[in-house]
Formats: structure tokens, sequence, C-alpha cells
């Protein structure tokens, strides 16, 4: 039977990654960070995989160090999240108020109503006395890509980042294929870059993917396959591994190259 989740939660559990969670037993990793003292009661899953535990942030602070990371978001991460018709026609302020007492009733367990009162505050054009369906689905678009991807996204960065061995990058990808499959007044969504990170322009057909690309959509992509590539092989989105290729290419390229991608600064 298909694994049913409240909404706005994944259906799937932490997984075993031998990073951030070991590959060992769950009450091997626990005996080793002294999680609770001895007495203390029944440990549960959730208590050892909370961040605000210090001894298990800094366990997993310190797992994390050993590695290089990459991440990245787009414009429009929650757009799944809304109907057909929500996208055209937009939402009354009545369904955004339940979108939005439901994630924070699903996602919270304390202060609730604060939580909701700042979430519908911060993201509420009050300037406009009167607000189209548009702006209001709009807005509520905003606040759970902004909730359930770049949050999450910006914190792991801002814990991995002060880590001296290791580089720590992030980008927002916001280009929208100019023949793609969603409204273009939309801005990009989930999932719009990986026809660019998998090279989709440059081949004649790839499955999946829309098939008409523009000269400039292709210089796209082979920048997105330059900067992940040169990730995998050394770490640094800049530097690559040096290769013998036309000179167009390398004229293309050497314009890229001139853009340098900084490390993430949470600061």
């Amino acid at each position: 039977a298909p694994v049913e989740s409240p909404e706005f939660l994944t259906a799937f559990g932490p997984s075993v990654d031998g990073v951030v969670i070991g590959g060992r037993s769950l009450s091997d990793d626990i005996d080793d960070l002294h999680v609770m003292p001895p007495g203390s009661g029944p440990i549960h899953f959730h208590n050892f995989l909370n961040l605000n535990n210090p001894t298990f942030r800094k366990s997993m602070v310190a797992k994390m160090s050993r590695y290089d990371l990459l991440i990245g978001m787009v414009r429009l991460e929650a757009y799944f999240s809304f109907t057909a018709e929500d996208v055209q026609y937009g939402i009354e302020s009545d369904r955004k108020a339940r979108i939005m007492r439901t994630f924070v009733k699903n996602t919270y367990r304390y202060h609730l109503s604060e939580i909701l009162a700042t979430v519908v505050n911060e993201y509420t054009d009050w300037e406009r006395p009167v607000q189209h369906p548009s702006n209001i689905r709009d807005e509520t678009m905003d606040a759970l890509s902004d909730a359930l991807v770049v949050a999450p996204l910006v914190h792991t960065a801002d814990l991995h980042s002060p880590t001296r061995n290791t580089g720590s990058y992030m980008y927002v990808f916001d280009y929208q294929t100019r023949l793609g499959d969603y409204p273009q007044k939309q801005g990009c969504i989930h999932g719009e870059e990986l026809p660019y990170v998998f090279g989709a322009p440059l081949v004649s057909s790839m499955m999946h993917f829309p098939r008409n690309f523009t000269k400039t959509e292709i210089q796209l992509s082979e920048a997105t396959l330059d900067y992940w590539t040169n990730f995998v092989k050394t770490g640094n989105p800049n530097q690559g591994t040096d290769i013998d290729l036309p000179l167009g290419i390398r004229l293309e390229r050497q314009k890229i190259k001139n853009i340098d991608w900084v490390t993430y600064d949470r600061t």
C-alpha cells in the first residue's frame, strides 16, 4: 500500500547515508554521542535528530566537514503543491489561510499561533488593501518554497560553511526555458534546471525534456555542466581538468571561466 504522510511532510524517514547518520545501528550512534545520560528514560528518534541538541549538532557538523557541498534551489520550489486551476486563476485568501494553518500544524510542535501569525505577516503585501487571487497565490507559493526548501538548504549551508577544510557553494537557478512546459510569468519552478544539468540542450533529443532550445540556452547548459563536473572532480566549481576542445568552444568557455563562483558566506 502507498505510504501516506501529512501534507507538506515527506513519507520517507532519515536515511543511513554514512555522513550525517552512520552506517551502524541507531543505538550504537546514540551510545557514542551520549545524547541522554544513563537512567534519564527512553531515547526517542526525533530527539536524536534534533539540531537543538548540542551533542548531535557537533557530531553532525564534524561528519559533514569531511565533504565539499554544492547546494542549489530555484525560484518556485513549491509550484507542484498547487493545482493547475490554482496556477491559472489564483487562490482566495481563505484558501491561503487554510494552507498556512495546515503547514504550521503539520510542521511545528510549539508556539503554533505565533509562528502562523509571523508567516502570514511576512508573506502578505500590506500595501495592497485588495489583493488579486494571483497575488495571493504567489505569496503562498513563496512562503511554502522558502519554508520547505530554501530555509533548510540555507540552514545546511550555515552549518557546513564554517568548516575550514571544505568548500560550501550555493546557487539559485532562475532561468526559465523559453519554449518550456510552464507559464513564463511564474519564474523558474522546481525541476526546470534539470535539462541544463543533464545537457539536454546539447543533444538532439532527450526524453522528458523540451527539444527546442535557443543558442543562449545551449551555452547556459554548457556552463552548468562545467560548474557541476568541476565540482564533482575537484570539489570546486571553478577548477576543472584541462581537456582539448575546438577553438570556438574554448573561446565560449573562457567567458565562463572569468566568472568566479565564490564560496558560501553565511554573513
